[in-house]
């Protein structure tokens, strides 16, 4: 039998032990990887550990279970000797072990409530507990981790990530609702998660609007196109625009001027063109323009023809919204709001941002683009005038320029109104 001061003091060791325990186990689960992988980098006083935290939370946190059950047992256990001690009834018995438990309980709560506030802080300072009890429990961790499945972080690597991208997510909506996140900041992450669904030929400018260069166009001639149109570098193409054979730089051009040299052709002054898929996702085209240092490609469909090119700034754009220079401020609008439900398109305007502004929702299987869609519904060459409905919308052509659609009147429908003036239902 234990004498009762002795078991007291034991007592009072173990609730002592599992309230630290309780706060280290709360600053594991509520620690931040990233506040952990700062902390690792800044070098800060016990970054060792916060980087063994950061790699290895499931199974400290599975060592930390195990002595928080061993001291519970133990507390228990003492808790009952002590009494055992003083008197053997057995209602004291079980009070005793209530108000043992209930104790235990009150400051384990108290200890996780205060380790929250700030667990990277808490998981620093209690670091060197976690450390020992893992090394001292390590062959019961490994044990129950293979009897789970799993292995640890340190030999293979986590199964699975530390944060989803759902969980990203969420936290950016919840910075926005509580102020930390401005509107634009949460508009240009949630981009930059969209660039892996993203694909080349929904940010390359059309074949259409390419400004290319035939390969014996003069120096002076093609230095002439580009200052005037403001491009710093074009494709060349041999016979059509389906085979380009390089791209030709303005300095470049502008290099062979300084010096007088006018009767060559561009080609003698050609570089390497960068052929890429439509399919390309953006997020993996942006790394590789990064690795080559190309700022731009050419974009390439299924039977090897010119379906357009795309820059380096064409997919910032994507991620920060449009940026425009001295050579835009020329550029029409892409859209003008008539009235209250009406409203005039550009042809090239994006479906997306045609569905955001009318809270309209065409679909884009049709086309990228407000023209493409109409070009798509109609099945031909669209004339000033020709109208369709789709998605609750009125489309009317309203100008077209060399078979290209260059502006559109867009009119919400009233509930109910439908196929007016014989306009073609595209929905």
């Amino acid at each position: 039998m234990i004498e009762p001061v002795v078991g007291f003091a034991l007592l009072l060791t173990a609730i002592i032990a599992e309230t630290a325990l309780a706060a280290a186990r709360s600053a594991l689960v509520n620690s931040r990887p990233a506040s952990l992988q700062r902390l690792v980098e800044e070098r800060r006083s016990g970054s060792a550990i916060a980087e063994r935290i950061a790699e290895d939370s499931p199974r400290l946190l599975l060592s930390l279970r195990i002595a928080l059950g061993i001291v519970r047992l133990l507390a228990i256990g003492l808790a009952a000797t002590t009494y055992l001690g003083f008197s053997s009834g057995l209602l004291g018995f079980i009070i005793t072990l209530a108000a043992a438990g209930a104790i235990m309980s009150l400051l384990e709560f108290l200890a996780e409530s205060l380790a929250m506030r700030e667990p990277e802080a808490w998981a620093l300072r209690l670091g060197p507990v976690i450390a020992f009890l893992d090394a001292v429990l390590s062959p019961v961790v490994r044990l129950m981790l293979k009897l789970r499945g799993e292995v640890s972080a340190n030999q293979n690597g986590p199964s699975h990530p530390l944060v989803t991208e759902e969980e990203i997510m969420t936290l950016v909506d919840a910075g926005e609702e509580g102020g930390a996140i401005e509107q634009d900041e949460k508009e240009m992450i949630y981009s930059i998660f969209r660039l892996d669904d993203t694909l080349a030929r929904e940010v390359m400018i059309p074949r259409i609007d390419i400004q290319a260069l035939q390969e014996s166009t003069p120096i002076p001639e093609a230095t002439d196109i580009l200052l005037k149109t403001g491009y710093s570098r074009a494709p060349v193409y041999r016979d059509s625009i389906d085979n380009v054979i390089g791209l030709v730089y303005v300095k470049d051009l502008l290099k062979a001027w300084s010096v007088g040299d006018y009767e060559r052709p561009i080609s003698e002054l050609m570089r390497d063109a960068y052929f890429v898929p439509e399919a390309k996702k953006v997020d993996d085209l942006l790394e590789e323009m990064q690795d080559t240092r190309f700022h731009l490609a050419i974009v390439v469909d299924e039977y090897g023809g010119t379906a357009g090119l795309v820059t380096i700034e064409d997919i910032v754009e994507e991620i920060i919204g449009e940026i425009r220079d001295e050579y835009d401020f020329s550029e029409e609008a892409s859209y003008q709001q008539i009235n209250d439900g009406e409203y005039i398109f550009s042809g090239g305007i994006d479906l997306d941002d045609v569905n955001k502004i009318t809270d309209a929702d065409l679909p884009k299987d049709a086309g990228e683009t407000l023209g493409g869609f109409i070009y798509s519904e109609l099945g031909r060459v669209p004339s000033s005038g020709d109208k369709l409905e789709s998605g609750g919308l009125e489309l009317i052509v309203d100008q077209v320029v060399r078979r290209r659609i260059r502006r559109v009147r867009v009119r919400r429908l009233a509930p109910g109104e439908h196929n007016q003036d014989g306009a073609k239902d595209g929905s």
